[in-house]
């Protein structure tokens, strides 16, 4: 007899097939504590919801939840919902595009459904987040991976106007990589560009930003404090003035002589944002829009372009590949 409802059931079974690509039906019914004819009813309900499970047979067949037309229903872990969570909340806070509102919809969607208990920390994530006009995330820049637990605690800490003490990986001095304890009053958190930064008052060196994905822990003390203003009053402008501006981010559209369905079946593992389009000729082409703050790094990823390209936005990319094309012509044929 399985140790779960229908309906808990259901939900294990659908969170077992978003962890992993595809499962044996041994595999799944022993993980449910259930014979394969429940397996198979399971199945079939979660249908019914609109996700699309894959079932093969024979020895190397099973079950796996592929893509479709629809959008049923997610089941995150609370960490994977305050990630989710703070994604969102960061590209609210960039507002970039129009995306900050429909960023802001989709997180308001989620606290909606989400447990009492991870409803607090994800609330608490976006009402100390500070928004400013900078832009914060960069195309091409992978987040710093970030303590999920860390940065719930430290949301909490800034809502609620409550102490911390932290522990926060050093990368200078004499000892790179050795933790340091600090007892901080938490004003902000600001996202820019691929990280998180913690504004806060340091209770023996001041105030100071720090770097979210090097504090390695976070304990609430229970004492509260009376919050004090940012000195300047903009938490987004403290960290800028402490940080320095952002490097400039270089963006470029390039045109591929080739249809969109070649381009993605061929670049599509590694790239994104193309959008088909026509060259003069009426021949179908496709847009690709790239980005990063180091043009050597756009060029880099035209090596992966087999047909032939234009650049048709970015004078300076282009000088770039002029620049450089001699030297890759020598390497094809040195004599």
């Amino acid at each position: 007899m399985s140790e779960y409802s229908t309906t808990e059931r259901a939900l294990r079974l659908l969170e077992l097939l978003q962890a992993r690509g595809s499962w044996s039906g041994g595999e799944l019914a022993g993980r449910l504590g259930v014979d394969g004819r429940t397996l198979r009813r399971d199945v079939v309900r979660l249908r019914g919801l609109g996700y699309h499970i894959e079932a093969r047979r024979g020895p190397e067949g099973g079950y796996r939840l592929s893509t479709g037309g629809d959008l049923p229903p997610l089941a995150f872990t609370p960490d994977e919902a305050l990630a989710v969570a703070a994604a969102l909340a960061s590209s609210a806070a960039s507002g970039a595009a129009g995306g900050g509102e429909v960023a802001l919809t989709a997180l308001a969607k989620i606290e909606q459904v989400m447990p009492q208990a991870v409803r607090r920390r994800v609330r608490a994530l976006r009402s100390s987040v500070a928004v400013g006009g900078t832009p914060n995330a960069v195309a091409g820049a992978y987040p710093a991976p970030i303590d999920t637990g860390v940065l719930a605690a430290l949301s909490l800490a800034c809502r609620d106007a409550e102490r911390v003490r932290l522990r926060v990986m050093s990368t200078e001095g004499a000892a790179p990589g050795r933790e340091s304890p600090c007892h901080v009053e938490p004003a902000a958190l600001v996202p820019r560009q691929s990280r998180w930064y913690l504004v806060c008052r340091d209770l023996d060196r001041g105030w100071r930003v720090l770097r979210v994905d090097r504090i390695t822990g976070a304990s609430a003390t229970g004492v509260r404090f009376h919050p004090q203003e940012v000195p300047g009053g903009d938490p987004v402008a403290f960290v800028a003035g402490r940080l320095g501006a952002p490097p400039r981010t270089h963006t470029a559209t390039i045109l591929i002589h080739a249809p969109i369905e070649q381009v993605q079946a061929y670049m599509g593992g590694f790239a994104a944002d193309f959008s088909p389009t026509t060259t003069a000729a009426g021949q179908a082409a496709t847009h690709w829009r790239i980005a990063d703050v180091r043009l050597e790094v756009l060029a880099g990823g035209l090596l992966w372009v087999r047909w032939p390209f234009e650049v048709i936005d970015s004078p300076e990319l282009a000088d770039l590949l002029r620049d450089r094309s001699a030297a890759f012509a020598f390497a094809a044929d040195p004599h």
